[in-house]
């Protein structure tokens, strides 16, 4: 059993976490969008694993260092948690979780993954990851905000720039999404990929 306190005391500095001020799209509203969006009635006992997941992800977010210190970085505060309960059920979920964090580097399905998880566990994570690419045109704009807002330390042609690559890696995959029922999602998260493509492209010019 795991001590309430290191549970509450983990919890509390989560919720620190992810409100520093050089967030604005990876916040607890984030966390909560994918939490919600958790269907348990499909995946079991993963759930356990990927709520932990969810939780972790983004736990340390630098918009300066980037990608991958930030998931590395989110890993060793996931495993110093799970070493701090001193439980064997956290023990074993240690490398599931670690390894649905470090997914999120690609956004790809490991070629590789530790006993305990399957591939539709991870693309289950990936999906909900990417989850506001589908939203409404009005969410997703907000959301496309947002990430500016986090990478305001670049100037508007080096951040279009940068942005297109980001969103061109995703639009040329033959999925986005990973998952086995996501025909609608991807639909609508080509359109709002493709449309803020234009609009950067439109900014670059400028």
């Amino acid at each position: 059993m795991i001590d309430a306190g290191t549970v509450d005391l983990a919890a509390q500095k989560l919720k620190c976490r992810y409100s520093e001020p050089q967030r604005h799209y990876h916040t607890l509203e984030h966390i909560s969008w994918m939490l919600r969006a958790l269907k348990p009635d499909t995946l079991d006992q993963a759930c356990e694993t990927i709520e932990l997941a969810v939780w972790f992800h983004d736990c340390v977010y630098d918009p300066v260092k980037g990608s991958p210190w930030n998931e590395d970085e989110s890993i060793c505060v996931w495993e110093d948690f799970a070493d701090s309960t001193q439980s064997q059920v956290m023990a074993d979920l240690k490398p599931c979780v670690s390894a649905l964090i470090k997914a999120t580097i690609l956004h790809r399905l490991p070629d590789v993954l530790p006993e305990g998880l399957n591939a539709l566990e991870v693309a289950t994570f990936l999906d909900l990851d990417m989850g506001i690419l589908s939203e409404s045109a009005e969410a997703y704009e907000k959301y496309a905000h947002q990430i500016r807002q986090e990478y305001s330390h670049y100037p508007t042609t080096a951040y279009c720039a940068g942005r297109i690559k980001v969103l061109q890696s995703f639009f040329s995959r033959e999925r986005i999404y990973l998952g086995y029922d996501a025909d609608a999602m991807e639909k609508r998260a080509r359109c709002n990929v493709e449309g803020e493509i234009g609009r950067l492209r439109s900014q670059e010019t400028l």
